[in-house]
């Protein structure tokens, strides 16, 4: 029994940081880019290329030193329908009202005539799923918060009138915070599965870390045409991690004293792993003219690298063990259009479709993802050196179900999810 909580545990405490996929991985990081669904690649021509394609500040050095910074507020929603076996057709949750809120900051500083420094700092992967107390799947999981945060320092080369191009280096570190109840089979008191505790996973402390680089092109190709391509590496990040185990009174002290005896209500186990994150691609192409920019973008995110996921117990060498995941590459198409109303005000459209690189057979409580298309608008206010954007995102997911598939025996369909994004951001020129 203490073998099996503990490699239970663990696996439930570093996979989630790998779970991010259409429904984890966050590319709100500039309300107007957000605002023209994220085909920005061949636009970059505000600060957020920081993010998007930083090669484009090459071609903001009459702009000067430019600061920028935002917040996307997430709402997210999610319901459930089992299936057999377990738990059973009829069954129905919904998860937990929550609001994420991850931000982005960016300054651009012209070094010369041709040379741009940026500094970014946003929150590539995060959100988390939470369900209710009396939750079927309170057993695999209750509540997830994950957390990254990338600060990135890069530099820009304008080559000539037309072409730029950039690289920079990533630090990456992360937390992962989650909850979930224990059970110890059928309390031979009742013949019922009881609730004889909770364990709650953490990453705690530095060390959660680890290093990247990217490196992009920017080119202006005359007639109002540009051409975008990014490419962001993986990340590999030494993960430590730790259980923190609460029991729960069942009001039968000879069945809660065997309880306590198996499991280390006394300590805290540790628990690590080494995780290379996915590359990603991102190639783009925008007509611009005078009032109208319109911008198309693919992207594709390596996931296929992700096929297992090995987990080390430093004090229990003999429970550690690898568990099959199963990844595969997914893809991400983009459209966005703007149109520049007056000096002052602009207004944005998009859209995005998104694929899933979450295989069936990996669809839990943690994450039940689907592909998604995401729709946008967005308006742009600028006074003098000052900027602001404002966008909303409405993100429809597809309906999923694990077909008698799921890895971790817990059977249905994730339906009706869907999140509200609103994003704004402030920017001021010197």
């Amino acid at each position: 029994m203490r073998q099996r909580l503990l490699t239970v545990a663990a696996a439930l405490l570093l996979a989630p940081s790998l779970v991010w996929g259409a429904g984890f991985a966050l590319f709100e990081h500039g309300a107007r880019a957000m605002g023209m669904g994220g085909a920005f690649t061949a636009v970059a021509d505000d600060p957020s290329a920081l993010f998007w394609n930083p090669a484009g500040i090459a071609f903001q050095v009459d702009k000067g030193t430019q600061i920028m910074a935002g917040a996307t507020f997430i709402f997210p929603t999610q319901d459930f329908r089992g299936e057999n076996p377990y738990p059973g057709f009829g069954y129905e949750s919904s998860q937990k009202s929550q609001v994420f809120f991850p931000a982005h900051a960016y300054m651009v500083a012209p070094l010369s005539e041709n040379t741009v420094f940026g500094l970014s700092a946003f929150t590539p992967f995060g959100l988390g799923t939470w369900w209710p107390a009396d939750y079927a799947g309170r057993f695999i999981s209750k509540r997830v918060d994950i957390k990254t945060y990338d600060i990135s320092p890069q530099l820009a080369y304008k080559i000539g009138d037309s072409f730029a191009v950039a690289i920079g280096a990533d630090y990456m570190m992360g937390s992962i915070d989650l909850t979930r109840n224990l059970q110890n089979g059928v309390n031979p008191f009742t013949q019922e599965v009881a609730d004889i505790g909770q364990v709650h996973l953490f990453t705690e402390g530095s060390g959660n870390d680890g290093w990247g680089w990217h490196a992009s092109f920017l080119g202006k190709l005359g007639g109002g045409f540009s051409v975008g391509v990014l490419y962001r590496s993986k990340i590999k990040i030494d993960y430590e991690g730790k259980a923190s185990f609460t029991q729960y009174g069942t009001g039968y002290p000879q069945y809660d004293a065997l309880v306590t005896a198996s499991i280390p209500f006394d300590h805290n186990p540790r628990a690590n792993t080494s995780i290379d994150f996915p590359d990603f691609w991102s190639v783009g192409l925008a007509w611009t003219c005078d009032k109208l920019t319109i911008s198309g973008q693919w992207g594709r995110m390596g996931w296929s690298s992700f096929q297992q996921l090995p987990l080390i117990f430093p004090d229990y060498p003999e429970f550690s063990e690898t568990l099959e995941e199963g990844y595969h590459d997914a893809d991400q198409y983009r459209l966005g259009l703007e149109y520049r109303a007056s000096d002052a005000w602009a207004f944005q459209l998009g859209a995005t479709y998104d694929e899933t690189p979450q295989p069936r057979v990996s669809m839990s409580p943690l994450l039940g993802d689907a592909n998604r298309t995401d729709y946008t608008a967005g308006v742009s206010f600028k006074s003098g050196k000052l900027f602001i954007d404002l966008s909303y995102m409405y993100v429809d997911v597809k309906d999923r179900c694990t077909r008698g598939i799921a890895l971790v025996g817990y059977e249905g369909c994730y339906v009706n999810a869907s999140a509200n994004l609103v994003a704004t951001s402030v920017g001021y020129s010197f």
